[in-house]
């Protein structure tokens, strides 16, 4: 925090006796000018925080600070008579100790036994998680009410290398006669690019509940942001701070600071009175309730404090790169199977004429017994029905391709409020004087606990 230091105090001020020192990271005023502590604030530029806490001052009172009384309390011990006392340093300390305190198996087996063993704890896993139903239909129809980000991470390891796959594929005997290892690998293998696709599937099943999560943060970034420049209690308590502060360490290379960084607030509950009970926290409270006690309704920020500590920008920028690779994993995977699909659609639609060509041929023979031989049913008989247009089972591209669309459209507007968020810090930081602070919880986080030690020490019946 930083500004124009403290007026109460002239610049070689010292103190009439040695004092504890408040050990702050203190800030010269150099470009601070614009900033909290100095002509910047919560009114778009008046002031600063000396300002704020004017204008919540008590009507008619001049902030002041009773010396004697922050003398009296937070005056260094003298060495010698605590020696002549005979006391000594662990006579008033206890002593902290440390507490001590893991199937039946069928005829053939083709597989590696190591693998064999692998992929038969997945199989029996994947059994349960499905309730029973095939992986490969699960796969085929994408059923998302089985197929969790866990059970997709393990079918992974049941996805069939290419030499698996001729291995299995060359099996001449009867399916049924396979250990299950082998049955579940030889059930996938006509799956397209099975690998690709479930890893595709694993983002779906990740991106969707976090998206909204993501969009969250980045509004809460903004909130305090926003909450923290505005606040003039906020700006009024950093003020009372940066004069005890001033006037503890008058005459010192700690003295006449024109701020502070978010840091330093928290030592003031580590600061010892002389009576080794109350802290500079307490003397702060007291110094609040009497000159400027509207300043507790800075508790209205905890809320949006305590959100936007728990943000992460590094976190953001990473899941947003995530972001990219996965909706480009997908793309690429849409694009290969609405290729193989156009193939494999050729192919089937041959077959099927084929197959109605036969079926023709048949049928034109059946009639042509039938004119030669009347009442002759036998060859009707024996004529098989047209066989059917053919089904695709395999939905991946329409799930997912729904999935990209909604993806890719969340995700731009996450981007943007990412980088609207981003410059809403950037300016909160310049606005405190602390731009080397590149993590919200740098600044949010030691503002919370210090309000919330803040509070806690207020009267219960002070007014709010």
């Amino acid at each position: 925090w930083a500004g124009a230091g403290s007026p109460l105090l002239s610049p070689g001020e010292v103190r009439s006796k040695p004092m504890t020192v408040l050990q702050w990271e203190k800030l010269s005023m150099g470009k601070l000018a614009h900033t909290l502590w100095g002509d910047g604030g919560s009114d778009g530029g008046a002031r600063g925080a000396a300002g704020a806490l004017e204008k919540l001052m008590e009507p008619g009172r001049a902030f002041e600070i009773d010396i004697s009384a922050l003398e009296g309390r937070f005056a260094r011990p003298d060495p010698s008579a605590r020696f002549r006392r005979g006391e000594s340093d662990s006579s008033d300390r206890s002593t902290v100790g440390s507490a001590d305190g893991g199937t039946p198996r069928a005829r053939v087996s083709l597989l590696e036994p190591k693998r064999s063993t692998s992929v038969g704890i997945v199989e029996n896993k994947l059994r349960g998680a499905l309730g029973g139903k095939p992986l490969r239909d699960a796969v085929l129809e994408v059923d998302e009410s089985l197929l969790t980000q866990d059970t997709l991470k393990m079918a992974l390891s049941a996805v069939p290398t290419t030499a698996e796959q001729a291995l299995l594929l060359a099996f001449q005997g009867e399916p049924s006669t396979l250990d299950r290892p082998e049955q579940l690998l030889r059930s996938l293998c006509g799956i397209p690019r099975l690998e690709g696709r479930i890893h595709a599937m694993i983002f779906k099943a990740q991106l969707e509940p976090d998206m909204d999560e993501l969009l969250r943060q980045v509004d809460s970034l903004k909130a305090a942001c926003e909450a923290v420049q505005g606040s003039a209690e906020l700006q009024a308590l950093m003020q009372i701070v940066l004069h005890i502060g001033n006037a503890l360490n008058a005459g010192t290379a700690r003295g006449n600071a024109a701020g502070f960084r978010p840091s330093a607030l928290l030592k003031l509950a580590e600061h010892k009175a002389a009576d080794k009970k109350t802290t500079l926290l307490h003397y702060t409270v007291e110094v609040v309730q009497t000159n400027a006690p509207k300043v507790r309704r800075v508790t209205a920020l905890l809320p949006t404090l305590a959100q936007a500590a728990r943000v992460s920008l590094e976190e953001l920028r990473a899941k947003n790169t995530d972001i990219d690779r996965g909706l480009d994993l997908v793309e690429r995977e849409l694009t290969a199977f609405e290729e193989a699909e156009e193939k494999e659609e050729e192919r089937r639609e041959a077959q099927h004429r084929e197959a109605m060509e036969a079926w023709s041929a048949a049928k034109a023979l059946r009639e042509a017994a039938r004119q030669g031989h009347d009442k002759e049913e036998g060859v009707v008989a024996s004529l098989p029905p047209a066989p059917p247009p053919p089904v695709d089972e395999d939905v991946f591209v329409t799930v997912l391709g729904e999935f990209y669309n909604w993806a890719a459209e969340r995700k731009e507007g996450f981007e943007e409020d990412l980088g609207a968020a981003e410059a809403t810090f950037a300016a909160l930081r310049a606005f405190l004087g602390v731009d080397a602070l590149t993590e919200p919880e740098q600044i949010f986080e030691p503002l919370h606990k210090f309000l919330v030690l803040h509070v806690s020490r207020w009267p219960t019946s002070a007014a709010a």
